[in-house]
C-alpha cells in the first residue's frame, strides 16, 4: 500500500482518484500522521453489476410508506401547518 501526504493528495487528485478506481489502495497521512485510506468502491460496482440492492436499502424498502397528496394551491406554510396538525393532533 503507497502512503501519500495530503498536500499530494490535494496536488494530484485526478491522478490518484484514476489510481485508486483501478484497484490501488492508497494511504493518506495529514501532518505525519494516518488520516485515512483510499480504497475502490467495489461493493458498489459489484451491486450495481449484478443489480443487488445496497445494504442499506433493505431497511428503507421495509419501512411503511404513506401517500402523501398535496394540494398544489396551498403554501407551505399551510402544508406544513396541516402536518403538524396530523401529527401531534393540536
Amino acid at each position: 500500500m503507497k502512503t501519500i501526504t495530503a498536500k499530494e493528495l490535494r496536488d494530484n487528485l485526478g491522478e490518484i482518484a484514476r489510481r485508486v478506481h483501478q484497484g490501488e489502495h492508497i494511504k493518506v497521512t495529514y501532518r505525519e500522521k494516518p488520516a485515512f485510506t483510499l480504497t475502490p468502491a467495489t461493493s458498489v460496482r459489484s451491486a450495481k453489476s449484478t443489480n443487488q440492492k445496497l445494504p442499506g436499502l433493505a431497511a428503507f424498502d421495509k419501512a411503511p410508506s404513506k401517500g402523501y397528496a398535496f394540494d398544489k394551491n396551498k403554501s407551505i406554510k399551510q402544508l406544513y401547518h396541516e402536518s403538524l396538525v396530523e401529527k401531534y393532533d393540536r
